[in-house]
């Protein structure tokens, strides 16, 4: 597990794994307060955002996980561009 730079993600939370992991790969930063604000809902730019960084890290990424980079970078295309 990675360390979690996000105050408002705790062990017990269903996607600490995950929030940690993607942080840690610098997919995530959260917010400028520390916090990750898990149950807000994100506009399409911060998620290209997110697919861009996956997309600068996806040689460190498995198959399957490519394809979901590659199914995600389809999807936000007009937005990355």
């Amino acid at each position: 597990f990675a360390a979690n730079p996000f105050s408002d993600v705790t062990p017990s939370d269903w996607a600490y794994q995950s929030v940690s992991q993607l942080a840690a790969a610098g997919v995530i930063n959260g917010y400028p307060d520390g916090t990750f604000q898990g149950q807000k809902n994100i506009t399409r730019y911060e998620m290209a955002q997110m697919v861009a960084k996956a997309m600068a890290n996806e040689a460190r990424a498995n198959a399957e996980q490519q394809a979901m980079i590659n199914r995600l970078a389809d999807e936000f295309s007009s937005e990355l561009n």
